[in-house]
């Protein structure tokens, strides 16, 4: 964890930015302001730079995500998510 307050993170590379919880090794790694994001799973939102409210849980779920407000289980679910319903 680099930065940020309020978060629980569980794995290596896990977590920054508020409000998030995360277990998983590189689950939201690269976050840098998204926040109330649960990431369970290796790599799940991984890539998320900023989006918030999000729920991923599987391995590689929601990965490449570009809006907020989205839920994927399963493994690689909405792995290239740009916010399609």
């Amino acid at each position: 964890m680099n930065t940020g307050t309020n978060n629980i993170a569980v794995g290596k590379s896990a977590l920054t930015a508020n409000y998030n919880t995360v277990v998983g090794s590189q689950a939201l790694a690269t976050n840098t302001t998204g926040a109330q994001n649960t990431a369970i799973g290796s790599q799940a939102l991984n890539l998320n730079l900023g989006t918030s409210n999000n729920t991923a849980v599987g391995y590689r779920a929601l990965q490449f995500t570009t809006s907020g407000d989205n839920t994927a289980i399963g493994s690689e679910a909405r792995l290239t998510n740009g916010g399609l319903a």
